[in-house]
This record gives structure tokens, sequence and C-alpha cells, in this order.
């Protein structure tokens, strides 16, 4: 009786392990061959998480912006098979773009944002601020556009970047690329319509932010890693996840667009946003900040969108008709509405790179267009 049940016990744990080795094979097998369907949901899945990140590759910490990158890189290459393939220099300060001339008679534009403005994806000479610098020279040599944007850097990061630096540069006028996920980041309200817009570091911060940045290397290898990475994870997110997933399946919907053109038209604007109303004062008292920190000299928002936001209906609570209010309220603020001007373009899919929401070069020209367009030249 015991001998028939030990080798009942043995042929069932020899079966399961046959099946848990045989899924493994399956598993190995899929991951492999997986790429060779170049399904594209899956394929930016992926890049998503393979992409090179040029804060976690080249960050540097910093005491009162988190993070810069480092000071002098030179001809730093940012390289992903078909997707990405640009280099990036760094000045002295830490920001993309040559050491900023600050002699005397300088007249400095400032261009603020995340990513978008700091040209992900593209090379400095494809930069939103790199046209607009060769534009404006055009009409007066002494015009020099600098770059102050940081990818990472949420809303109020930026404002501060741009306090920090105010008196050094003395900008005659100040562009916002403003991005939908600048205010995806952690609101600290003080009292009422008051906010907390300074970096904060813990005892531990640059120490864990060097770790980041170690974890980002190419020689860095952990289970984590490779999982994210996956083919298999990619398909899951991608494929079987919305399939349960009500919520997941509607982020990735696809509304339709007019024979032609690439996203939904875009409405009229609104009486008024319905954005929610504490991201909407949050989001005001940062614009009022860096209003009044500019001071006379002009004051340029653009609004860059992204393509999952494109790709659907247009609605009343989008970001950006906070962003026109706001230029309404204000004569001083040039408020410039890209979202629309991407929606009514035909084939407007070429402002953005193929897997990444960010502006392709057309993007960028595109963008400086509409910025040179309702530029307040000085007399």
């Amino acid at each position: 009786m015991k001998g028939s049940w030990e080798n009942s016990f043995k042929r069932h744990a020899v079966n399961i392990l046959l099946l848990i080795f045989s899924l493994c094979i399956v598993l190995v097998l899929v991951e492999i061959f997986l790429p060779f369907l170049r399904i594209k949901t899956i394929e930016e899945a992926v890049y998503q998480v393979r992409r090179p990140v040029i804060v976690g590759l080249y960050g540097e910490f910093h005491p009162e912006l988190y993070c810069t990158l480092k000071k002098n890189l030179r001809g730093v290459k940012q390289y992903y098979p078909g997707q990405l393939d640009y280099e990036v220099d760094t000045n002295n300060q830490g920001f993309r773009g040559p050491d900023w001339d600050l002699s005397p008679g300088r007249k400095n534009v400032v261009v603020l944002g995340d990513s978008f403005a700091f040209g992900w994806g593209v090379q400095w000479d494809q930069t939103i601020g790199r046209i607009l610098e060769k534009e404006l020279q055009k009409k007066e040599a002494a015009n020099q556009v600098i770059n102050l944007a940081m990818p990472t850097w949420d809303i109020d990061l930026i404002v501060r970047s741009f306090e920090l630096y105010r008196d050094m540069l003395k900008p005659v006028a100040v562009v916002y690329v403003f991005c939908p996920n600048d205010l995806l980041g952690g609101m600290k309200k003080v009292s009422p319509g008051v906010f907390d817009l300074e970096y904060h570091p813990g005892p531990d911060a640059e120490k864990e932010f060097t770790a980041m940045v170690a974890r980002q290397q190419p020689g860095y290898w952990s289970w984590d890693r490779f999982r994210r990475g996956s083919y298999l994870h990619a398909y899951h997110a991608r494929i079987i996840r919305p399939l349960f997933s009500k919520r997941i399946k509607e982020s990735m919907t696809i509304d339709k667009a007019p024979p032609g053109y690439s996203f939904p038209p875009p409405m009229d604007p609104p009486a008024q946003a319905t954005f929610d109303s504490e991201r909407k004062e949050f989001l005001l008292y940062c614009l009022d900040r860096l209003r009044k920190g500019v001071g006379e000299s002009p004051l340029y928002i653009i609004d860059t969108s992204d393509k999952s936001i494109l790709y659907r209906n247009d609605q009343a609570d989008n970001r950006r008709w906070v962003l026109r209010e706001y230029g309404l309220a204000h004569r001083d603020v040039t408020v410039i509405d890209f979202e629309s001007f991407a929606r009514r373009t035909q084939d407007g899919r070429k402002f953005y790179l193929d897997y990444d929401d960010h502006w392709s070069p057309e993007g960028h020209a595109a963008a400086a267009g509409l910025l040179l367009q309702n530029w307040k030249w000085s007399k």
C-alpha cells in the first residue's frame, strides 16, 4: 500500500515537473519568435522599457532641481534600432547645448519644459530652441536661445529651474513647452491657493539617485529589468490584459479620424475647461509664478499633446483649454494651441516619432514656426 502510494506520488511529481519544463520551453520559444512577428503594439511596449533614457544614463543629482545631466558631455549617442539615433552635448551647467554666452549685449530667450523641449529623439539643430534661435538671429545677431529643459521634470521643477537661473540669464522672452504629463507629479499644498514648488531631498536622495543611474547602465542586469523588457511581458500588457480590463482597453482605443487625417478634429473651445479643479488650481499657481518671474518680458506657452490624447476624440477636460483661458486672461501671455494644429493637419502623425510620443523633427519645426508667427518683435 505504502509502496503504491509512493510510486503514484513520484509519477505525479515527474508529470508536474515535465509540465513545468514544457511550459518553460514554450515561453522561451515564444520570447524568441515574438520579435520576428513585428507586432507594432508589442514592439512599442518593448521599446518603452528598453529605449535609452538620457537622465538615467547620464543624470547628475541636483540638490535644488533633483537632477540635471552630467556637465560637458560630448557626442553622447542615444540609439535604439529603427527608432532613436541622436547625439547629446551638454554645457558647463549640465543642460543640453553649448555653453551660454553671458556677455553684455546678449538677448537671451529661455526655453523651459521637459523631454519635448529638451529635444528627445532629435539632433540639436532640429530642436525647437535651435530652430527658433536661427530665425531670431536673422533679425538680430545678439539673440541667443537657451535650453533650460530637462527630461523627467514636472511643472514644479520647471518653474523652479527658471527661478534659479533667471537672474543669471536675464531673459528677454520665455517659451514654456507644456506637456500634459507635467502635471503628473505630486502637489504640496501649503495653504489655500499656495503650493510649495521647491524640491526637498531626503537624507539619502543623492545616494538613491546614484543607485538609480547605476541600474540604468547597459551592463547592469537584474531579473526585474529582464522581465519588464521581455516580449512576453509586452504581450501580456498589450494583448492579454486589455481582454480583462475595461480601463486598459479604453486607454488603448483609437477614435476614427476623417479620411486623410491622422487624428480626430479639434472641438470648438469650451466655454470653460472641465479639468480637475485641484490640478487646475495647481497649474494656475505654477503659471502665475512663472509669469511673475518673467516680469515684463513676453511669455509664450505652447502645448505639445501626445498621441495617446490625439488618437482620442477631443474633450473639454483637455489641459490645453486651461492654458487657453490663462492666455485670454493675461495680455502678456501668448498661448499657442499646437494640438489643434496637429489635429487639423493632414498626416499630422508626422509631427511625432514612431514608437514615441515625442516630437519628430517635423514637429519641432512646426512648433517653432507657430511661435515665430506669434512672436512679439521688439522695435
